[in-house]
């Protein structure tokens, strides 16, 4: 029974320590992404509006623009017509 919870706390270090080491790097991007939407620094804003407007024309070509456009007139649009309706 010993060597079966040996084998088993040897088998839950070894995956422990694999997932430590695969997660280690993005230590890294979680700082500088807390330092980022803290606006640690001032350049911070601008490089996050630039960026921005770089993802624009792939989320675009994807279509996913356009479907927030659509559900955003499809609200207002409903929005203006229960307005219509208070005030026939």
């Amino acid at each position: 029974m010993a060597e079966g919870d040996n084998r088993s706390s040897n088998l839950l270090a070894a995956e422990t320590a694999s997932l430590e080491e695969q997660l280690q790097g993005w230590g890294e991007v979680m700082l500088m992404a807390d330092k980022v939407l803290r606006w640690e620094r001032a350049w911070f804003p601008p490089a996050i509006m630039v960026t921005s407007l770089l993802l624009l024309p792939g989320l675009n070509q994807h279509g996913i623009i356009s479907k927030y456009i659509g559900m955003a007139k499809r609200e207002i649009n409903k929005l203006l017509k229960q307005k219509e309706k208070k005030n026939e």
